[in-house]
This record gives C-alpha cells, structure tokens and sequence, in this order.
C-alpha cells in the first residue's frame, strides 16, 4: 500500500488567508511534501514564499526545474510559470496557459494524479471560476484524495463549489481544519489500487514539449474540434467531457473549463466592443473635419452630408457605449447603472457649463449694442 506524501494545494481570489491558515497549521514533522499553485500576475515579483516562510514550521521556496520530491518541504509554482511533476521530479514550464492563468492549478494536479496515483491528496481553496475542478477529478480517478475548502468558509467560493458540483469530493472542511486532516492522512498508509487515468500514449499532456499535440492527434483522441475558437490563440478547440467534467481544449494546449472560455469570450466582446466605439468616434471626427473644410470651401451641401454622417457615426458610438455601461445587454447590473449615472451627470454638468456660457455670451452681446 502506497502512503499519501505529496499534498497538492491550488488556490486563487481569496484564498491567501485559507492558504495561511493551513500552512500555518502544517507539523514540522509532517511526512509530505507539499506543492502550491496561487494565480498570480505573471510580472509579478514573487512574494509567496516569504509571506508563507514567515508562519511555516516547514520550509518554503519557489520549485526550481528539476527539484527532486522531498518530503517536509513547500514548494510554490513560481510567477509565470505552471508547476507539474514528471517522472523525473519537478518541473516548472513556460506552457500554455490554462483556464486563463500561469501557474494554473488543473497542471499541478492532474500531472501528480498520473505520475502519484493515490499517493496524492489534492486540496482547492477560495477561488472564481473553476480551475482545479478538472484536477481534483484526475486524482479521484487515479485514487487519491479530493479535498476542498467549505464554500462557506470561503472569501470566494467558486472554486470549491465547482469541485463540488462536478467531482465526488472526500472531504470538505474549513481551511482551519484541512491541515489537521492533511496531518491525519499522511501519517497512515494510504491508497486503493484504483487504476490510473490513461497514460501519455492515449492522453496528450499539453505542458511537456515533448508530447504531440498536433491536429491530427487531437482528432484522433477526440474526433473532430468544435466550432468554438481558443481566446488566446484563435485556433479550434475541442470539447472533451470526461465523466461529469467538461473542459476545452486547443491542439497548442490552451485549455479551459466552461465557466472560465465564456469569461474570456466576454473579455473578448468587450474589448472589440470598446475598440468599436473607438473606431466610430475617429470616424465622427474625420467626418467632422471634412464638413469643416468643404463649409470653408463654399461646398454646404456637401458640409451638410459629412455632418450628418458624424453626428451617425457618434450615436452609433453612444449605442454601443451604453450596452457596454450595462452587466448584460439590456439589464445594468450596480457597476453598470453607477457608471451610467456618472456618464449621465457629468453630461448634464457639461450641458449646464454650455448653456451657461451661452447666456454669458449673449448678454455680452447685448450690453456692447
């Protein structure tokens, strides 16, 4: 019988404080190594370790390529950069991102799953969306232990909730109490002998440069691609559903769950939809300024027609603007109707200004007659 050693921990908005508290309650004698994914800005300068060091009866460090598993140590996925296990050890990879993040957490989990089988317990915390979920399912398929925080204990509950609604979770405790089971199960024998998720031969993983993950192969695993496109690099994805967990993924190795492409289809139409407006108002403008010069050269007719292709083009703008100032189209959410009576008072304030100013001109006018 295998013993649990390596304890996964995937956590994201939110989830600092849970993660404190666990690792903070982890025994200096514990018979685990434990690795740790927090999203993180991929510029950003890597302050985990020392935050964690500072409450740590273990010692703690970003994983470095080619680390060897060491029980008693925290290794944490370093900005940038997703953590999985090989067969060798440790690697930290430059690969595609996932569910929208470098480091992600369905890498760590579904790497150790396949390459630690039951020895592996998996832990998500606080989090959005659904990163993790996908990972927890490997592990429990490949016997390890599913554990999540209580959604109610949780800043940001998504993410545990996710796990929950697609996964058969083993346990599910607030963050104070999952050290104590860590503890608990690392300190017994452990493991079924469940069969292992299908190796690299039938399941392509996208972080090793060394897998083929070419079209045809991804056809040939999964038959043929969606008709969804991947955000990031605008190649065809695939949908693939194993057990209750569906995700998507790219022949690159982009993946998403489905909480996590719609948020990014969203992002998608925002941005087009802003560049839209952009568009619209340069366009008002260049009409306006050739309205300007054919006024000038005599040509009002002419001045005429470009003015009111401005003026078309700037209500054109506006339209799109005030779907944009809404949560969803046709219904303002609290940030849309705020950021609409703004918009709203500051024009009525630039309305009084006019109008202001035009009074002031015309009883100029009248006092110089």
């Amino acid at each position: 019988m295998s013993r649990h050693d390596t304890v996964v921990i995937g956590a994201s908005a939110g989830g600092l404080q849970a993660l404190t508290t666990l690792v903070g309650r982890l025994p200096p004698s514990l018979e685990a190594c434990v690795l740790v994914v927090m999203h993180s800005a991929s510029d950003g300068t890597g302050v985990l370790p020392d935050i964690l060091a500072r409450i740590s009866a273990l010692p703690v460090a970003f994983a470095a390529h080619g680390d060897v598993l060491k029980r008693g140590q925290i290794y944490i996925a370093p900005p940038d950069f997703h953590l999985i296990v090989t067969a060798g050890g440790l690697a930290a990879v430059h690969g595609p991102r996932e569910n929208g993040f470098r480091p992600a957490i369905d890498p760590l989990f579904r790497t150790a799953a396949r390459e630690l089988g039951p020895r592996v317990i998996g832990v998500v915390l606080s989090g959005a969306l659904s990163d993790g979920t996908y990972g927890l399912s490997v592990i429990k398929h490949c016997g390890g232990i599913t554990v999540v925080q209580d959604p109610q204990d949780a800043i940001i509950p998504s993410m545990p909730m996710s796990a929950l609604k697609y996964v058969d979770i083993d346990h599910v405790l607030p963050a104070g109490e999952i050290a104590e089971l860590i503890e608990r199960l690392t300190a017994r024998e452990g493991g079924k002998g469940v069969p292992a998720m299908p190796g690299p031969k039938e399941e392509l993983e996208p972080q090793l440069a060394s897998e083929n993950t070419e079209v045809a192969e991804m056809k040939e695993l999964f038959g043929p691609p969606s008709a969804l496109t991947c955000p990031d690099c605008g190649g065809a994805l695939w949908e693939v559903q194993e057990g209750r967990v569906v995700r998507y993924q790219c022949h690159v190795g982009h993946q998403y769950a489905p909480e996590n492409l719609e948020g990014e289809q969203r992002d998608a139409i925002d941005s087009a939809l802003w560049s839209a407006v952009r568009a619209l108002e340069e366009h008002a403008e260049l009409k306006m300024r050739m309205a300007r010069r054919a006024a000038e050269s005599g040509l009002g007719v002419v001045s005429e027609g470009f003015a009111a292709g401005a003026r078309e083009a700037h209500e054109q703008a506006q339209r799109i603007k005030s779907v944009l100032f809404s949560s969803t189209p046709g219904q303002p959410g609290v940030a849309g109707e705020a950021a609409q009576r703004r918009t709203s008072s500051a024009e009525a304030v630039a309305r009084r200004a006019k109008a202001r100013v035009g009074r002031q001109r015309r009883s100029r006018r009248k006092g110089r007659s």
